[in-house]
C-alpha cells in the first residue's frame, strides 16, 4: 500500500505524504499509545485541572459541574486529537511555471515552507539509512525484565533499514521528501517508489 499521493497535470505535479522522516521507531507499543490513547490522556489532565479549579470557585451544582467536565473532555479530546497529536506531513509542489519546488511541512502550529528553484537541483535520488540498536547488553536486560512481568518490548532489538526519496541540491545538501521502511527487501511490501515520475517531470 502506497503512503503518499501523487497528482500531476501539464505544468504541476503534487507530492504529498506523511511518511518523510528516516528515525528509528519508538520503542512504545503503537497499539497502546496511539494518537486516541494520548488525546485521552491529556483532556483527562485538562478534566482534572478544571475540577481543582471548579472546588476553588465553590460551584454548587453538580449536575452543571459534570456536564461542564464533561463538555471540556470532548473538547480537549478533539483539540489535542486534531493539533497536538496530529500525523505531520510534507506537501512537496513542482510547478514547471514558475521553475520551483515547494515544501511545505506541517508543524504544531503552523506550516513551514520552503522554496527551491529548478536550478538548485542537482539530482533526484534514492537513498537508504539503517538504524542498528546500541548497548546490546542494556536490551536484553529490558527485554528480560518485561518478560517477567509479561510486557514485552516490540522491536526494541530490531534492525531497521528505509528507502529515501531526495532532491539532491547543487549546494550539496539534500531534502527528504520520502521514506519507507523496508520489509524483507521491500518497501511496505511493495518495490514501487516514484523517482522515475519526478525526474521526468523535471527532465532530470
Amino acid at each position: 500500500m502506497n503512503t503518499y499521493e501523487m497528482t500531476t497535470d501539464m505544468n504541476m505535479l503534487v507530492f504529498k505524504t506523511s511518511s518523510y522522516k528516516a528515525e528509528k521507531s519508538s520503542v512504545l507499543h503503537s497499539g497502546v499509545y496511539s494518537k486516541e490513547f494520548m488525546s485521552m490522556l491529556f483532556a483527562s489532565g485538562i478534566c482534572i485541572l478544571s475540577y481543582m479549579v471548579f472546588e476553588m470557585i465553590s460551584i454548587r451544582s453538580l449536575i452543571i459541574g459534570s456536564l461542564i467536565l464533561i463538555l471540556i473532555f470532548i473538547g480537549a479530546f478533539l483539540g489535542a486529537y486534531k493539533f497536538i497529536f496530529k500525523e505531520s506531513s510534507l506537501v512537496a509542489i513542482f510547478d514547471r511555471e514558475s521553475e520551483t519546488i515547494r515544501l511545505n511541512r506541517s508543524g504544531l502550529i503552523a506550516t513551514k515552507g520552503e522554496t527551491i528553484p529548478y536550478a538548485y537541483i542537482e539530482s533526484v535520488d534514492i537513498g537508504s539509512a539503517r538504524f542498528v540498536p546500541e548497548n546490546a547488553d542494556g536490551i536484553n536486560f529490558v527485554q528480560k525484565i518485561s518478560a517477567q512481568h509479561g510486557s514485552a518490548v516490540p522491536g526494541l532489538s530490531e534492525v531497521e533499514e528505509f528507502v529515501t526519496l531526495s532532491l539532491r541540491l547543487k549546494d550539496g545538501s539534500e531534502r527528504i521528501i520520502y521514506s519507507a521502511k523496508l520489509d524483507g527487501g521491500k518497501v511496505n511490501g511493495e518495490f514501487e517508489i516514484p523517482v522515475q515520475e519526478i525526474r521526468s517531470f523535471l527532465n532530470l
